[in-house]
């Protein structure tokens, strides 16, 4: 009985590299926050089309981003970013 060798390229294969996919979803989660607005991980997921919401918001704290969250009457938290205090407004007036 011979055994049959698997063809070397099978027509079309589609090459996908995570870590540049992780990236895409990390800047656009950080797009998310720095736009002011407040999500919770499902809403963020759908945007990103992952299921990395709840990883990259904990990897963004760790990284000294101040992201807060607050628990809504359905057990589901909303996630936001506070903005730095030491950021100068271009539109405030100097005293």
């Amino acid at each position: 009985m011979e055994k049959k060798e698997k063809p070397a390229f099978t027509g079309k294969q589609r090459f996908h590299h995570k870590d540049n996919n992780n990236q895409r979803i990390v800047s656009t989660i950080k797009g998310l926050f720095l736009s002011g607005r407040k999500l919770t991980a499902k809403e963020i997921n759908d945007i990103t089309h992952s299921n990395d919401a709840r990883k990259v918001i904990s990897m963004l704290r760790s990284k000294g981003w101040r992201i807060v969250d607050m628990l809504l009457p359905d057990r589901r938290k909303r996630y936001w970013l506070v903005p730095d205090d030491k950021q100068l407004n271009l539109w405030e007036e100097q005293a």
